[in-house]
């Protein structure tokens, strides 16, 4: 593990330092009053913006040829600011930067970047932007609406206070520690959700959720992905075509549906009734309920249903509690029970 270590760090020292050999083409230091939205396009530069008294702006830009449409622009109307990282049309090799920005609380913030990278820190009080084709996007300790978007690189949000959206078609998303409501859309990439105390809704193709300590209505909807929720409170829907629902120490309201997909929990707590569907996946439940509160209505056009040690073929009716748990599969099998 160590060599391999060691035959990495030997593969980017001379990237390292190619760059930092690369002469400077274009800077800007500048300070600004009276601003109430700044727009940043970035393009290759890595962008970081934090918490600040003053509005300060501070950027590099570096590359392997000297070529003239370098530049840093930035300019001003009407309270509204815009830094633009410009670069030649043609002819270009390699390049690098920076732009460096210190935000007061209150200004508006929307940043574009093609490749670089995004970095948000302590910004209150104006909706955050954050947009990039390839670079990373992380964003903390803001208290403000938050909305970041990637093609194909990672999102990373913690200690958010306000409204948080993000979208990708590639990336990783993690979230962890939103006092707000949440929505997260991901193609292929995997989602770690944690601590969010307000609505979550999320949406994926293939990548894994992975979701716990929730107290707010949920929502998780996926084609083929594996979902896992836990230590969660609220009213719960779910949505899959192939993917398997794993609930541990779940309580609220239930929704769930899913066709080749099986749902499958320990550890339930239903507040009210609730309704459990698939086609041809299983439903397997196990319940902290005691029996006395269910009354179920269960059916399957060829599976067994199986509920409290009570077993029959496609019709099931058990109970007279308040609580009515409605099951229906076409062939998958169901199993409740107490845990």
């Amino acid at each position: 593990m160590m060599r391999k270590t060691y035959l990495l760090l030997l593969l980017l020292l001379p990237i390292s330092l190619m760059a930092q050999d690369m002469p400077v083409v274009a800077n800007a230091n500048q300070s600004f009053e009276n601003i109430t939205s700044v727009k940043i396009i970035g393009e290759f530069s890595k962008v970081t913006v934090n918490a600040g008294d003053k509005l300060n702006i501070d950027a590099e830009l570096r590359a392997a040829k000297e070529l003239e449409g370098y530049a840093v622009n930035c300019m001003e109307e009407a309270g509204a600011l815009k830094i633009e990282v410009k670069k030649p049309e043609s002819g270009w090799t390699s390049h690098t930067g920076f732009v460096n920005v210190t935000l007061p609380a209150g200004v508006k913030l929307d940043i574009e970047t093609t490749s670089g990278y995004i970095t948000l820190k302590g910004l209150s009080g104006a909706d955050v932007v954050a947009q990039s084709k390839s670079g990373k996007i992380q964003a903390t300790d803001i208290n403000a609406n938050v909305t970041l978007r990637s093609r194909s690189a990672s999102i990373k949000a913690e200690n958010i206070k306000g409204q948080l959206n993000t979208k990708s078609k590639g990336g990783d998303h993690v979230i962890r520690h939103v006092d707000g409501a949440v929505s997260l859309y991901s193609s292929s990439g995997e989602m770690i959700v944690e601590h969010i105390n307000g609505s979550l809704k999320t949406e994926s193709t293939d990548g894994t959720q992975t979701v716990k300590e929730v107290n707010g209505d949920i929502y998780l909807k996926t084609k083929s992905a594996a979902l896992k929720l836990s230590d969660a409170k609220g009213t719960i829907g779910s949505l899959s075509v192939s993917g398997t629902l794993n609930l541990f120490n779940v309580e609220g309201v239930f929704n769930l549906v899913a066709t080749k997909g099986s749902i499958i929990g320990s550890r339930v707590k239903l507040n009210e009734s609730s309704s459990f569907n698939t086609t041809e996946g299983k439903i397997k439940i196990k319940f902290m309920n005691p029996k006395e509160q269910f009354t179920f209505a269960c059916q399957s056009e060829h599976a067994y249903i199986v509920a409290y040690g009570k077993s029959k073929k496609k019709k099931l009716k058990l109970g007279d509690g308040p609580i009515v748990v409605t099951a229906i599969s076409t062939t998958g099998a169901m199993n409740f029970n107490k845990q």
